[in-house]
């Protein structure tokens, strides 16, 4: 039996009510969102060190699969400013927490967002649905969580902190994740994974229904960053804040997010490359902010950012100091739980670096019922002079 409607009133950050983001999120508007990574040209800029941008991908580049979705992948939809400005859209993903209420995404998203007046997140999104009408419902957003050395689409060391999460307020159906089920937030001690990278490209002429898309990639290092790099073509204006997914399951979407779509540049290289795409690591920085954001805490200060000095700032557990013996992570599509609850932390990694292991517990799949590649980014923002 579905749950009743909860009682219609305004956001907790004082914004549109449920039922008036349903009036305002028509299928037409949000079909005609435009990604917020495709503003219009800017002028070349160089490559970030140890890669060279290239125009055409190398022979054995793999493609994307375009594919129904999971629940706990979705869409942000939020207007532009001014009031009445056109639309635009980016993707995220449900991590779990204690409160049930909380999406990932990338900071260059989360910026946007917590300047809109109108934003919801959509899970699964459907094109030609309006808002109301969607499989899962839509969520309004209630409040950002970004650390505030972030500057948005930059090429400074604080691009290793592209990453957000928005709490969102229930929908018809309840809370996000009692709806949608979720991924398992997982800091990593390393830059290679085997992963499945999901998003949500716009480009018309090769994804004309707006259809999620996924591919299962190696993941390597950023050089001069703490991010991670992958390639894979087809990766479109639009993927911004996708999960990047370890241990992931096919068939129910879950698995542990070691990563989003975001980071140098705002997610991929100066010749905006759809093969090339970048994920910030997720170390101490993202564990804090991602603490805060479960705990629905104000971020507070935070001290001058340590950015990486090019040696392997994420060492794997008992590698010797200075050397980097590549990880290897479970298989992709091997079907496996999602897992939830305390942490553990590496104690061979510096203090200054050390993230989280994957934690332990179970978070189930959901119960209840259920464009050109980022043709151009906004141009450098200066950010913070100085680890996720």
């Amino acid at each position: 039996m579905q749950p009743s409607r909860p009682p219609v009133s305004p956001t907790a950050s004082g914004g549109p009510s449920l039922s008036e983001e349903e009036k305002y999120w028509t299928a037409n508007r949000m079909d005609n969102a435009v990604p917020l990574d495709s503003p219009p040209g800017r002028a070349p800029a160089t490559s970030a060190p140890g890669i060279s941008a290239r125009g055409t991908p190398p022979a054995g580049t793999p493609g994307p699969e375009h594919f129904g979705g999971h629940p706990m992948v979705g869409t942000f939809f939020f207007d532009g400013k001014p009031l009445g400005g056109k639309s635009t859209y980016c993707t995220g993903s449900v991590v779990h927490t204690a409160a049930h209420d909380i999406v990932l995404t990338a900071g260059h998203c989360g910026r946007g967002l917590e300047r809109a007046t109108h934003r919801i997140f959509v899970p699964q999104y459907r094109d030609g649905l309006s808002a109301a009408n969607q499989p899962h419902g839509v969520f309004p957003v209630s409040q950002m969580y970004i650390d505030p050395r972030y500057a948005a689409n930059t090429k400074k060391p604080t691009s290793d902190l592209d990453l957000a999460f928005a709490q969102v307020d229930p929908g018809s159906r309840g809370k996000v994740e009692d709806v949608t089920g979720a991924l398992t937030f997982t800091p990593t001690t390393n830059y290679t994974h085997n992963a499945t990278v999901i998003g949500y490209p716009s480009s018309k002429s090769v994804n004309s229904k707006h259809q999620a898309i996924r591919c299962p990639v190696t993941t390597s290092r950023l050089p001069g960053y703490r991010q991670i790099r992958m390639t894979c073509t087809g990766f479109y204006g639009g993927v911004s804040g996708g999960p990047w997914i370890e241990n992931y399951n096919r068939t129910t979407g879950t698995g542990k997010v070691i990563g989003n779509t975001g980071g140098y540049n705002g997610g991929g290289n100066d010749a905006n490359d759809d093969w090339v795409t970048y994920a910030p690591i997720y170390g101490k920085d993202a564990q804090n902010l991602f603490n805060d954001a479960a705990a629905h805490r104000t971020v507070g200060a935070r001290p001058p950012y340590r950015p990486s000095k090019d040696s392997p700032a994420l060492r794997a557990p008992g590698s010797v100091p200075g050397s980097w013996p590549p990880a290897t992570s479970a298989t992709p599509g091997t079907a496996t739980r999602s897992w939830c609850g305390p942490t553990a932390r590496s104690r061979s990694t510096p203090a200054t670096d050390r993230a989280a292991l994957p934690p332990t517990g179970n978070c189930r799949p959901p119960t209840a019922p259920g464009h050109t590649r980022k043709p151009s980014r906004p141009a450098t923002s200066p950010g913070p002079a100085s680890s996720t």
